[in-house]
């Protein structure tokens, strides 16, 4: 397969940003703490709000809200003590820990992952990519290669750009020319229907193939720039605001800035029936076999299906308190039990 040459493509200022409708007015995205704050990133997605629920009113955290890819260049620049990113960000990175227990993952149809094609998937000639998640760039031009045959060329593209092209809302001087065009998270929910185009959900397609749920993106740390008690507060905060968002979906639709075309109704049911925030033993089979067909492919260069989760981080409490009351004023490197890694194949 072909690909052409890689542009990162960040979200323009004016995008929609849902969770900006959960913050009070006023409030600021980096709270202020005198102890020291971490920061985290993370995913500017409607499903990822029940796991970033109450993060950015704590006083130990500072939330940044950005697509999936930024995130991972973020993380990998140092920029972010922890991040909600795709789990392909992870896999090429030895210093980086899976937090337990938590992701953004479907059995079946996503809804938010979609490829829009014309004709026969066969015969696709040139895909276009959304470029904000190189994970379900990965699960595109997997599922062409083991499923759907054919061998198309691959462009990475903004998703305003992909949405014009399946509108016809486009220049010749400026079209894609593609015939298949994947759009993810609120892009792919924006409107969900273009005339002339059909689509398959790859969550889907996934789950027909091999039985298991996929995962899209979970929390990851680098575990030896923290100390152990700065870990285990960070993995009690995400798990509380986990359980805290899921049983508080109603509210977060109420407050969210919805996709186009995208009913309150269908968002509750979104979030409550086809998004599921559990990290259990079948989604982590479907994370390594992931993996591993990626890299009998040829599409990962490293075997990265023997996962690396952050060990002893399961017991924490639940409902303990921010992670200013409980993290140390400076948080420095320590050989503990909760800084190590356990791996799982």
């Amino acid at each position: 397969m072909r690909e052409s040459p890689e542009t990162e493509s960040p979200r323009p200022a004016d995008a929609l940003r849902p969770a900006d409708a959960l913050r009070p007015a006023g409030a600021s995205r980096a709270a202020e703490a005198p102890r020291r704050v971490l920061r985290i990133g993370g995913i500017d997605y409607l499903n990822s709000l029940p796991l970033l629920w109450g993060l950015d009113r704590d006083p130990g955290l500072a939330l940044t809200y950005e697509v999936p890819s930024r995130l991972a260049s973020m993380l990998d620049a140092g920029e972010l003590d922890a991040a909600l990113v795709p789990i392909v960000a992870w896999a090429d990175r030895d210093d980086y820990a899976i937090v337990p227990g938590l992701g953004i993952a479907s059995w079946g149809g996503v809804r938010s992952i979609r490829l829009y094609h014309r004709g026969d998937l066969a015969r696709v000639r040139r895909v276009g990519l959304d470029a904000c998640s190189r994970t379900s760039s990965l699960l595109t031009r997997l599922l062409f290669r083991e499923l759907w045959g054919g061998d198309p060329e691959f462009v990475r593209a903004a998703p305003e750009a992909l949405h014009a092209e399946l509108s016809g809302d486009v220049t010749p001087s400026v079209a894609l020319g593609v015939d298949a065009a994947l759009l993810i998270g609120d892009a792919a929910l924006r409107r969900g229907v273009y005339p002339g185009w059909d689509d398959v959900d790859l969550g889907t397609e996934w789950t027909r193939w091999t039985g298991l749920p996929f995962v899209y993106a979970f929390w990851v740390c680098r575990p030896l720039s923290l100390d152990a008690a700065t870990l285990r507060a960070l993995v009690a905060r995400l798990l509380r605001a986990r359980d805290e968002g899921v049983r508080r979906v109603d509210a977060i639709v109420g407050g969210a800035a919805l996709p186009e075309g995208f009913t309150a109704s269908d968002a509750r049911h979104y979030l409550h029936r086809v998004i599921q925030y559990d990290l259990g033993d079948d989604q982590r089979d479907a994370i390594a076999l992931f993996f591993a067909k990626l890299r009998a492919a040829g599409l990962l260069d490293v075997d990265a299906s023997d996962l690396r989760f952050l060990a002893g981080a399961e017991a924490t409490d639940r409902a303990g308190a921010s992670v200013a009351q409980l993290a140390s004023p400076a948080a420095s490197p320590a050989a503990s039990p909760a800084a190590s890694t356990t791996r799982r194949a």
